[in-house]
């Protein structure tokens, strides 16, 4: 993968320059690394690379499979990478994006 190829290697300014900017920074005083994260939703689709589960979905679709059936599902990650102080990529790794949980009306201050 480019990450896996490009640890040792890859600069900050190769991996803005071919992804943008990071959605988030980490860059403590005293800590000679630097964490970069980038957040990226794919669909089921994008992470099939076979094209297995498109191809069940075409071919459900040609023999008369229902149009507006559910929707793809998508899928959130995150990649954190790990440069060093001269700003080379040292390590690098995939998470599943954390999902907030919502309040619990029951133990919102509710007073009778």
């Amino acid at each position: 993968s480019y990450f896996d190829d490009g640890v040792g290697m890859l600069t900050q300014a190769d991996v803005k320059g071919k992804l943008g900017r990071p959605h988030m920074v980490k860059d403590p005083l005293l800590s000679d690394e630097t964490t970069w994260t980038y957040r990226y939703a794919m669909s089921e689709s994008e992470l099939d690379p076979s094209g297995v589960k498109t191809f069940g979905k075409q071919a459900g679709d040609l023999m008369g499979g229902a149009k507006g059936g559910p929707r793809e599902k998508v899928y959130c990650y995150m990649y954190v990478l790990t440069f060093d102080k001269e700003g080379v990529l040292r390590r690098w790794e995939r998470e599943i994006c954390p999902i907030p949980k919502p309040p619990d009306p029951f133990k919102q201050g509710l007073s009778g």
